[in-house]
């Protein structure tokens, strides 16, 4: 729960473990570790979403790898490419993966999630960080948001 800001995120909720086989083994280098597949991950959160209707956004943490699989088309033939997701959150659901991510950035990939929920969007001038929380890091207030962003924010903390 210490990933979620407070007083902006109050209400949030822990449901409880999710006990979920790893639907793909990956190898990075040496090692092999268990993954969740993207496309799957994202029903299931879907489906269960589906039966708590009073939850506004159903959430996912997860330390384990999570995989989107891509397509495409290369010198005459079909590849396909796997790519690692740490967060992918709308407004009704999301998942984030702590998958090889330091501890120190763990919170900026919340708040850039939580982001998403509040329907911001990616950009890179400043930077991409996104949550209303984050306004209160100095030097983030800054360099961290472009102005519509920083204004919406402002507002939507204002709202709160």
């Amino acid at each position: 729960m210490s990933y979620f800001p407070a007083e902006t995120w109050d209400d949030v909720e822990c449901l409880g473990k999710l006990s979920q086989e790893h639907d793909v083994k990956i190898a990075i280098g040496e090692d092999s570790f268990g993954a969740f597949l993207f496309e799957r991950l994202t029903k299931l959160f879907g489906r269960i979403q589906e039966s708590y209707r009073s939850i506004d956004l159903l959430l996912g943490v997860t330390l384990d790898p999570i995989v989107a699989v891509y397509q495409y088309f290369d010198g005459g033939r079909f590849k396909q490419a796997l790519y690692l997701v740490h967060d992918y959150v709308t407004e009704t659901i999301g998942v984030i993966s702590f998958f090889r991510v330091e501890a120190t950035a763990s919170s900026k990939v919340v708040a850039h999630g939580l982001g998403h929920s509040k329907g911001l969007r990616h950009h890179l001038e400043p930077i991409d960080l996104m949550h209303p929380e984050l306004l209160r890091t100095s030097t983030l207030q800054v360099e961290g948001f472009c102005k519509a962003c920083l204004s919406r924010l402002t507002k939507d903390q204002r709202a709160t």
